[in-house]
């Protein structure tokens, strides 16, 4: 490896090193400290553009502010073409890079090394030596990122279980984007306490938490709309000009295409896995239907089950399945398509402006798509066990979500009216019965929270910007 590059990328080598002013702290990135600790491998895995590179400079900074010595940290990216190419000819020779770097061969090595390699997918088979040098206990921790878990995976031949930690970087969460412009977020733990744990909600307690949130409340309105339309990617969410938005976004759509997808589709498919794309754009909070995408498209079902697959493992899109417990027969078992970023989906849809969404009558099912956006990001940093369904029978009574966890089991309705009436607690109402639950939620664009109380049960009624 060329001395100068790889002093370039590791500048703290030679005391130059600090971090750019302005970094947002992550909401996982005292998760991602305490992992440092941990004998296993940190992947760090998640959207293009997110801040994974970000979060590993931090990583950095960190170690060296607790004493690591900066010949101890090791940083990579296979990004560069240069590097891939001097590594595809041999995997041994990372180690050599290393120790001549080092001064030392690491069997020497006493005290912990860091190496944190990003993109590490671009190199097909580096993950299987790595697996073979973390099987050898020498002093190193791993820190891997990567923008696309099937490449990922395709490289590993065996499961990772028992060796790796692995953290998702999401797009910018409510939290992150108040920092990122200069405010202080609101406190929303008392009702993620009730959503991911084992409290439950009195009235009065709930109207406590309402007006705690009270004073945030337009900005909190004038952020959640941004994210509906713009979506959270930290370029975008930072930026106050709609139109630098719009273009980040549209070069995000085709760098995506070109250098994420391009290898790993035919290049005369390339038009084809976009239309499939704008296909579950689309179709965001409906059942997928392979059938129907292929009719419309005129190619095969398994060309359109494999492009999704990979709309997936690329984490643009994410896929719900259904919650199956005493009445499995009756369940379909199709999962719903969402997309991470909600600018991106609606880029390929040419929906730049909130106006559109209402008019087009995007907002209820563009809304429904950001609280799970928003509930994602609560679990990845806080309840890890937690997971989201959706639920449906075959005679289509149906919830939006099912927040289930070891101590609770919540069915969640979202919708964009702003007073409730009867049918907008059906799918809630059949249920809890069903499941035997006594409590459910529905979340709108309520004036206030409140909850409706029948016998024992309970449904609150959450206005959306609270959650």
């Amino acid at each position: 490896m060329d001395e100068n590059l790889f002093n370039n990328y590791n500048v703290w080598r030679s005391g130059g090193f600090s971090l750019p002013e302005g970094i947002v702290e992550r909401d996982i990135h005292g998760l991602a400290v305490r992992f440092l600790n941990e004998k296993e491998i940190l992947t760090i895995l998640g959207l293009r553009q997110t801040g994974k590179s970000t979060l590993v400079f931090q990583l950095i900074s960190d170690l060296l502010k607790k004493g690591a010595g900066p010949e101890r940290i090791f940083y990579f990216t296979l990004d560069d073409l240069s590097l891939r190419q001097e590594l595809a000819q041999s995997h041994e020779q990372f180690l050599k890079i290393v120790e001549k770097y080092l001064g030392k061969d690491i069997q020497r090595q006493k005290t912990k090394l860091y190496f944190f390699i990003d993109e590490v997918q671009k190199l097909p088979g580096f993950i299987e030596y790595i697996k073979a040098l973390y099987d050898l206990h020498l002093p190193i921790k791993w820190i891997l990122t990567g923008s696309s878990s099937l490449t990922l995976k395709a490289q590993i031949k065996e499961s990772l279980a028992g060796r790796a930690l692995s953290l998702p970087v999401l797009p910018f969460s409510e939290t992150e984007v108040f920092k990122g412009h200069g405010y202080q977020p609101p406190d929303k733990s008392g009702l993620q306490s009730f959503l991911f744990g084992k409290v439950n909600l009195d009235k009065k307690t709930l109207k406590k938490y309402q007006a705690q949130l009270t004073p945030h409340k337009q900005r909190i309105l004038h952020f959640l709309d941004e994210a509906m339309v713009f979506g959270g990617l930290p370029a975008v969410a930072l930026s106050t000009d709609p139109e630098r938005k719009r273009v980040i976004l549209r070069n995000y759509r085709d760098t995506y295409l070109e250098q994420d997808i391009r290898n790993l589709v035919k290049e005369d498919k390339l038009w084809v896995y976009q239309k499939v794309m704008e296909m579950m754009a689309s179709r965001v909070g409906d059942i997928l239907n392979y059938s129907n995408i292929a009719a419309q498209l005129e190619v095969t079902v398994d060309t359109v089950k494999r492009y999704t697959m990979l709309l997936e493992k690329t984490f643009i899109i994410t896929n719900l399945t259904t919650y199956s417990k005493n009445i499995r027969n009756e369940i379909l078992k199709t999962p719903k398509v969402y997309f991470t970023d909600m600018g991106l989906r609606n880029i390929l849809l040419g929906l730049t402006t909130l106006t559109q969404l209402e008019l087009l009558n995007q907002y209820g099912i563009v809304l429904e798509n950001t609280v799970i956006n928003r509930l994602n990001a609560h679990i990845s940093r806080l309840s890890p066990e937690v997971r989201l369904h959706y639920w449906r029978t075959k005679t289509k009574e149906e919830v939006d979500l099912v927040l289930y966890s070891p101590d609770k089991l919540i069915p969640v309705e979202v919708k964009s009216v702003k007073k409730p009436q009867t049918r907008h607690l059906k799918g809630l109402r059949s249920f809890m019965e069903k499941e035997k639950e006594k409590t459910g939620i529905l979340v709108g664009r309520f004036e206030d929270a409140d909850i409706i109380e029948e016998g024992k049960t309970k449904i609150y009624l959450l206005p959306h910007w609270m959650i």
